[in-house]
């Protein structure tokens, strides 16, 4: 998988997350995903970067997830999370397609 995928999977778990006022953090991805903490920490950047989410980057990590404060999930992070056609558009797979056992 690369970085655009795994930003779709979580993002899509974070979107959830977030609708339900979850708290979200390093750990808690790690063992819901069980991806590697890089992978992770990758993806949560580039969503970052491409302003779909708004963090604050603290000191520290957790097994390679560099520590942050999720402020919130921007409106165009809204927007993609919630329009199929975007969604696709923006991480190439389809939110349908994403389940994360343990959680959703």
């Amino acid at each position: 998988m690369g970085i655009q995928e795994n930003a779709g999977k979580i993002f899509y778990l974070m979107y959830q997350m977030y609708l339900k006022d979850e708290s979200i953090n390093p750990k808690r991805l790690l063992e819901i995903t069980k991806m590697d903490g890089k992978d992770i920490d990758r993806a949560i950047k580039y969503l970052k970067d491409k302003y779909l989410i708004d963090i604050i980057l603290t000191l520290g990590n957790y097994q390679g997830i560099q520590h942050f404060i999720l402020k919130k999930i921007t409106p165009e992070g809204i927007n993609v999370a919630e329009d199929d056609t975007e969604f696709i558009r923006t991480f190439k797979i389809n939110s349908k397609e994403i389940h994360w056992e343990d959680y959703c």
